[in-house]
């Protein structure tokens, strides 16, 4: 028999075994709980008390070149909650949309989500902050919203940002990694119930602000294209419009604007159409006669034509059997390379195109920069649309030489008119010239970048006189800009659509440059689908680039030229052209016929026939002029007035006859040349009208 002192013992040392056991797996549970899994735990505590908030930087600036502020960033605030907290979500989402001018339905959405935090608005005024101040549940964080000081001036260029402060377009997305900065962190301790500990916020890593950007653009000149952008808005209701304004030396541009536009501080306010594209970059189009420079830079440089070579336009010329028609029906005549630049003459412009063939368009197609991207330092630009060289017909051909199927942006256009005003050099256009840390210290700069050499010297400089002639003598007189030499080019081209081109719609655009002999900018104007009657380059963009040139070359404080401060011929009524008489015609062709010669019209209907005309036939008054029309509608009379067919074609003469109830009797072919009875005669209805036609 054991001992009870014996079974003691054991009975102890038993227990100190299972003691020490149980000691050694505490040890090894603290061992894993504070070695092994310490980091992890700590961490996922602290995320269970605390909770990170992310603090916006500022933004960096954008400044025009003279360092004029455009865009800043301002103190805000953002808005957040804590949802489980607020005990009566409707009362406090309509207090907040209230002051927030924001939908009630858009917060209660948020404060109904039972979360311990979210946010509610960003860029929070301060003084809207101080009229939710008292609220429980809401807390504020202080951050930054943008500020474009000038509205929407330039806004298509500048873009806008979102609410997490990232660029969304123009400026603000291409240099988002510049302007953005770096953000911070704040962190919030919340109870056990998830509700913010009083004055517990610590910053752990404050935010560093973004570098700034300089700009090429240059506020001034931008708002004389404000203002004329304006001026075009108002008088025409365009599609869209563009002018842009570029030094042809350097590539920078100096303004650029459009229409319609946005305020980029309020930019959801706007249909999207508006704030979604910049027509500068990526709205292709066909330039029409603009493009006809390009055309003769090339065969010049080649040595196909020289300025004095003759030809002969007889109004239009056949190729692959379709005739391509002159603006001018009745054709020019015999006319020099010169003139016919000055005349913008299809005819001739598309034999020229014929004797630099296929392989040498296309060279300076491409060497001009179509085709391809200009690389300005925008989002999203489009590069335009060429026929591919080995599907081009002798048709494409033909009609690329007069600006049709080809597209372009305007921005390609004004880089490769500013490779003829700046001694042949295609340069890259860009609209940043420096970047600045948020001291004001400028990290780098941008210089002029020369693409290629695609004409001479000697080339270019005789094409800037062809140019210049072109609006001193040519289609382009109403870009005249007084004390100045100017050159440039109008454009009129239709709108391309299914099935061919659309009927009334048109793009008016002049291009061009001045000084003419030593460019200091070159500009832009492009009207897409002008309204009001009004649709020839010359009459609808070319005013706008008498404006911008003339207000920026005086601001630039160019010296004026003596000669041209001398010339006494205000711009655009240097040229006289004859009215001609409408009256007996029906209503209708009475308009075709003023427009075909370069005139408007005003008529109180559209319906009955021209009774009556100011200014009368035969009057020389400069092109555009409106030609006011009186009409008699109702029955037809007892005596019908012969209306004047002469330039007409065999088709138009019988078909005027035919609406008027006269009978039509026609010889030879071409234009009308002669009548019988003769215009102005009243004849009875169904009287024989004999005319005679010859070629023009």
């Amino acid at each position: 028999m054991t001992p009870p002192q014996v079974n003691f013992y054991r009975r102890l040392g038993i227990l100190m075994l299972l003691l020490l056991a149980a000691f050694s797996c505490l040890v090894a549970r603290l061992f894993f709980v504070q070695i092994i899994r310490g980091e992890h735990l700590r961490r996922e505590a602290t995320s269970i008390r605390t909770r990170d908030v992310i603090l916006q930087p500022y933004r960096g600036n954008i400044y025009d070149r003279n360092h004029n502020a455009l865009v800043t960033s301002i103190p805000a605030y953002s808005l957040y909650a804590h949802p489980d907290q607020i005990k009566n979500p409707g009362e406090v989402a309509g207090k907040i949309a209230a002051v927030l001018g924001v939908q009630r339905e858009e917060i209660l959405k948020k404060l109904d989500n039972k979360t311990s935090f979210v946010w509610l608005q960003h860029g929070v005024e301060p003084d809207l902050v101080k009229k939710l101040e008292g609220i429980g549940g809401l807390g504020f964080v202080e951050t930054s919203t943008r500020s474009y000081k000038q509205g929407s001036l330039a806004a298509a260029l500048l873009g806008f940002v979102g609410d997490d402060n990232q660029g969304l377009n123009g400026l603000e997305k291409y240099y988002d990694h510049e302007l953005q900065g770096m953000p911070g962190k704040m962190v919030l301790e919340i109870d056990a119930r998830g509700r913010q500990i009083p004055q517990s916020a610590v910053v752990v890593e404050r935010s560093k602000a973004g570098n700034n950007l300089v700009l090429t653009l240059d506020q001034t000149i931008q708002y004389y294209v404000e203002r004329e952008l304006d001026r075009i808005e108002s008088d025409y209701q365009p599609k869209w419009a563009v002018i842009l304004v570029m030094d042809p030396k350097t590539g920078e541009i100096l303004a650029m604007g459009s229409r319609p536009t946005f305020d980029p501080s309020r930019w959801r306010k706007f249909p999207r159409e508006v704030w979604e594209k910049n027509p500068v970059t990526l709205y292709t189009y066909e330039p029409g006669s603009t493009f006809k420079m390009i055309i003769a830079a090339a065969a010049l440089e080649e040595g196909v034509v020289r300025p004095a070579d003759w030809f002969y336009d007889p109004g239009y010329i056949v190729v692959k059997g379709r005739r391509i028609y002159c603006w001018e029906r009745k054709g020019h005549g015999s006319e020099s390379f010169a003139q016919a630049v000055e005349n913008s003459c299809n005819p001739v412009f598309i034999q020229v195109g014929q004797k630099l063939g296929k392989e040498k368009l296309y060279k300076y197609v491409r060497g001009f920069g179509f085709g391809v991207p200009t690389g300005i330092d925008l989002p999203g630009e489009e590069a335009g649309v060429i026929v591919p060289e080995n599907k081009a017909s002798e048709l494409d051909l033909a009609t690329m030489s007069i600006g049709q199927s080809i597209a372009v942006t305007p921005v390609q256009l004004l880089t490769a008119v500013s490779a003829i005003a700046n001694g042949g050099y295609l340069m890259q256009p860009h609209v940043v010239r420096a970047v600045e840390d948020a001291s004001g210290k400028t990290i780098r700069k941008v210089s002029p970048r020369v693409i290629r050499q695609v004409i001479s010297s000697e080339t270019a400089r005789q094409l800037s006189g062809i140019l210049e002639k072109v609006v001193l003598e040519g289609t382009g007189r109403r870009a005249l800009v007084e004390g100045y030499r100017v050159a440039g080019k109008t454009g009129t081209a239709q709108v391309p659509g299914p099935g061919g081109y659309m009927e009334g719609k048109y793009v008016a655009s002049f291009a061009g440059f001045a000084p003419a002999d030593d460019p200091r900018i070159a500009v832009l104007v492009v009207v897409a689908e002008p309204r009001g009657g009004e649709y020839h380059g010359g009459e609808v963009a070319a005013p706008a680039f008498s404006a911008v040139v003339r207000d920026t070359l005086r601001y630039l404080e160019v010296p004026e030229d003596p000669v041209q401060k001398n010339r006494e011929v205000p711009a655009g009524q240097d040229v006289q052209i004859k009215v001609p008489n409408v009256v007996g015609f029906p209503v209708a062709d009475a308009i075709w016929l003023l427009e075909e010669r370069g005139f408007r019209s005003w008529s109180p209907g559209k319906t009955g026939l021209v009774t009556g005309q100011e200014p009368p036939a035969g009057r020389s008054v400069p092109p555009g002029t409106v030609v006011s029309l009186r009409i008699a509608t109702g029955n037809t009379p007892e005596k019908l007035l012969v209306p004047d067919l002469s330039g007409l074609t065999v088709k138009k003469a019988g078909s005027i006859l035919e609406k008027l109830g006269l009978k039509f009797k026609a010889s030879g072919s071409g234009v009308a040349t002669r009548q019988r009875p003769e215009a102005g005669q009243r004849v009875a209805p169904g009287t024989t009208v004999t005319v005679e036609f010859n070629p023009p």
